[in-house]
């Protein structure tokens, strides 16, 4: 299977102890849903590169990945999909949102919980995105 490499981020605020989710415009695949900011690897970038671009362009945001949270396989219309996934930490609030997302809201565990849904939602549980401390 030929996949796509998609670099995505955790952006903690410790300082409110939330993390940042975006919606989804309608429309997009995925329209309405919840997600964290990210999105593809160009060629010639390099991962932490691709996820720094990704997050300024989607959110206005300038981040610095920290670690390396996990990687999972996802597979969408015969397409298959590589995440990575960053946590970036973050002291700003103020976000400015890309035609691709129609609402952000920083949110604590348990807002989070209940926002995500699918594999994110999944991999957030699998991979321990829930035992740090936000």
């Amino acid at each position: 299977m030929l996949a796509s490499v998609i670099v995505k981020a955790v952006i903690l605020n410790r300082r409110l102890k939330k993390i940042l989710l975006i919606r989804r415009s309608t429309g997009d695949f995925g329209g309405g849903t919840w997600e964290s900011a990210g999105g593809k690897v160009e060629e010639g970038e390099t991962l932490e590169n691709a996820v720094i671009r990704e997050i300024f362009e989607e959110t206005g945001l300038k981040v610095i990945p920290e670690k390396l949270l996990y990687a999972s396989l996802d597979e969408r219309e015969g397409q298959g999909l590589v995440f990575i996934v960053y946590l970036c930490l973050i002291d700003k609030e103020s976000v400015i949102l890309s035609g691709e997302h129609s609402e952000s809201r920083w949110v604590s565990k348990r807002e989070c919980r209940s926002m995500l849904e699918g594999g994110i939602a999944e991999d957030f549980v699998k991979y321990g995105v829930y035992d740090i401390r936000w």
